[in-house]
């Protein structure tokens, strides 16, 4: 199988640099959303250790509001880092077989993606989602502290 030699021009050039700056945009999502997933993690152990007594984690007093938010902020990040996924994998499909290829001196690049009303959604959900489920959580916990 043999590979199209794709023809080296400013134009071409200036494609790449755009569609690259646009991947390492999405990589940079995933990797700010992962940090800020395991640094709130670690904050979330140390109150769930530093509750439990002697007979472990399991009688600690916050051990179902704890591991519940740990959940549920796990999934929302999830969610939002497999938009940014998506949307990088949307721009790869696009730099090798999209509406530019680099393969015809008539084919144009244009920055607009297929329409994924998903995409945003999921995106939105980290950024929306754990704060609202950290503002219920921390409601709870002031209406009906645990071991009390």
């Amino acid at each position: 199988m043999t590979s199209a030699r794709i023809e080296r021009s400013e134009e071409n050039d200036a494609v790449y640099r755009q569609i690259r700056s646009e991947i390492q945009f999405e990589l940079s999502l995933i990797n700010a959303r992962v940090n800020w997933l395991v640094t709130s993690q670690a904050f979330l152990f140390v109150p769930l250790t530093l509750g439990a007594r002697d007979s472990g984690i399991g009688a600690s007093v916050y051990y179902p509001v704890i591991p519940v938010l740990g959940v549920a902020i796990c999934s929302l990040v999830l969610i939002s880092v497999m938009a940014a996924v998506w949307r990088s994998h949307q721009w790869r499909a696009k730099a090798c077989q999209g509406a530019y290829d680099g393969r015809s001196n008539d084919a144009t690049f244009d920055v607009i993606l297929p329409h994924r009303p998903l995409i945003p959604r999921m995106g939105l959900i980290g950024g929306v989602g754990v704060p609202v489920i950290l503002v219920l959580v921390w409601f709870w916990l002031l209406v009906a502290p645990p071991g009390v």
